[in-house]
């Protein structure tokens, strides 16, 4: 199919889910969640969304703080549940949507709004920035707009990154920090949605059923990207 990250798609789903045991019992449980509500924002969601940046690794390096679920001063959990405040009417229209039946240049101005209200630091004048210490958010931002529609955002992190790189001759840096940006989130959705549609959406979903399409790519671009990064 002469796409790294298509390739062996069926063997790489089967070894993530080796390596990535932690990941998907995490994962599950905030789907199983986001399924039952009437609408992501609610604030019983928070705490899933919080717990999924920690097993997801965004606790590390104390970006999250000591105290992420703390909504009283200023916590990660109230600086997350203010940015959500902001994203509700913004995102509300694409509850439902999903990858690849939407028109994601119709949709270009709000996705990129809402990552960059996640991932904007104190550098960029944004005081109320998620990362603990006041840095970008880039990742983060990825990995709460998934949880917030799993159906319809991927991750981007430094694994995909790596992989839309070879994959795709995406401009990202091979050093720890690619050059995030919501225009290269924006080009990495529309790789997706083409690489998914390209492998057929039936055979795609077949990979593994009862997860959610994105789900299954992100797992696709985190072995092809933790491959070549131990090359």
């Amino acid at each position: 199919m002469g796409n790294v990250i298509l390739e062996c798609a069926a063997q790489k789903i089967e070894r993530f889910n080796e390596i990535g045991f932690h990941y998907n019992l995490v994962a599950d449980q905030v789907h199983r969640k986001h399924s039952a509500l009437k609408s992501p924002f609610d604030k019983p969601f928070l705490r899933y969304i919080i717990a999924g940046l920690i097993s997801f690794d965004m606790g590390r390096g104390g970006m999250m703080g000591d105290k992420p679920y703390e909504m009283k001063g200023d916590h990660f959990a109230s600086r997350l549940s203010s940015k959500l405040k902001v994203l509700k009417p913004l995102l509300k229209p694409l509850t439902n949507a999903t990858l690849t039946q939407i028109s994601l240049q119709e949709h270009r101005g709000v996705i990129t709004r809402s990552y960059n209200t996640l991932s904007v630091g104190r550098e960029d004048g944004g005081n109320d920035a998620l990362h603990e210490k006041g840095k970008k958010f880039h990742v983060g931002a990825t990995k709460i707009l998934h949880f917030l529609n799993p159906n319809l955002f991927i991750i981007v992190d430094s694994n995909a990154a790596r992989a839309f790189q070879l994959a795709h001759n995406m401009p990202f840096r091979n050093t720890t920090q690619p050059g995030y940006s919501a225009e290269k989130y924006m080009k990495c959705m529309e790789y997706a949605q083409a690489d998914i549609l390209a492998y057929g959406l039936d055979k795609f979903k077949a990979l593994e059923p009862d997860v959610p399409v994105t789900r299954i790519y992100d797992k696709l671009t985190f072995v092809t990207g933790h491959d070549l990064g131990q090359k």
